[in-house]
């Protein structure tokens, strides 16, 4: 196999100036002297870039100066993407080590997401990102995936479950025995509303994830089942992508009922 393309990614990688230059040629051909000028290079520097890009066909000689090639232009637009891709990959690292979706996930959908992440200072921050959110949010429909419920997942979505939203949240066996046991009296007022409807599955999913009106959330959980990522959206194609992995849950899943869930306080 050719090592040509990863020559190509490191000599782009390898000097600023380099794309700098082929960033200005997209919008027209260009005189060296006008190349010193917008990259800040030596006329030197920007002399022997222009003969390396040449070699490799991005760029061609033409009367008015210096000029781009199709391909030069492809190879600026791949690389210009593969980094978006990096640093979106690296922005999003916390919450993809947590999730074991993570592979299924396309980075394209989470660009322009918004991250909040635990932090020494602040431990609780994304619980607060996450209610935050759902304040804000809106819609008559309301459907979740949990791996753990916490006190304080409990308040968050008391006023959603006590309003007029249709909530449907699955949840594992093994958390709905740990509900059962820690907070007996909310999951039986819980299930008394007729909008709500509480489904358990003998999987165990990894990753938080809601779907309220036009956004999704997704959370990532550590060894110790705390939430240490949130992801908001209202990217359509995660939104989509969020709704499939809640529905093949759900029908996995049974629908929990007072009676089967509690025996007493």
């Amino acid at each position: 196999m050719s090592k040509k393309p990863d020559r190509d990614i490191g000599f782009l990688a390898g000097s600023p100036v380099r794309t700098s230059l082929i960033e200005r040629l997209t919008t027209g051909p260009a005189q060296p002297a006008d190349l010193v000028a917008h990259t800040g290079s030596s006329r030197t520097t920007v002399h022997r870039t222009l003969n390396e890009l040449v070699d490799r066909g991005w760029v061609r000689r033409v009367d008015d100066g210096y000029a781009i090639t199709g391909t030069g232009d492809l190879a600026l637009e791949t690389y210009q993407d593969a980094r978006r891709r990096f640093r979106t990959l690296d922005r999003f690292e916390a919450f993809l080590e947590g999730v074991d979706d993570a592979p299924e996930i396309e980075l394209e959908w989470l660009e322009g997401a918004r991250l909040e992440t635990e932090s020494d200072e602040n431990p609780h921050r994304p619980i607060e990102r996450y209610a935050d959110g759902l304040a804000t949010a809106d819609g008559e429909e309301f459907y979740g995936v949990t791996p753990v419920i916490t006190r304080q997942f409990i308040d968050v979505h008391e006023p959603i479950i006590r309003g007029e939203t249709t909530v449907k949240l699955v949840i594992s066996n093994a958390t709905l025995r740990a509900v059962a046991d820690q907070y007996p009296r909310q999951l039986r007022e819980s299930l008394e509303f007729d909008n709500y409807e509480l489904y358990a599955t003998d999987e165990t999913p990894s990753m938080g994830t809601t779907i309220y009106g036009e956004r999704v959330f997704l959370g990532a959980y550590d060894d110790r089942r705390r939430l240490v990522a949130v992801v908001e959206s209202t990217d359509p194609d995660l939104r989509a992508w969020a709704t499939d992995c809640y529905q093949r849950l759900r029908e996995s899943a049974t629908r929990v009922t007072a009676d089967a869930a509690i025996t007493s306080d």
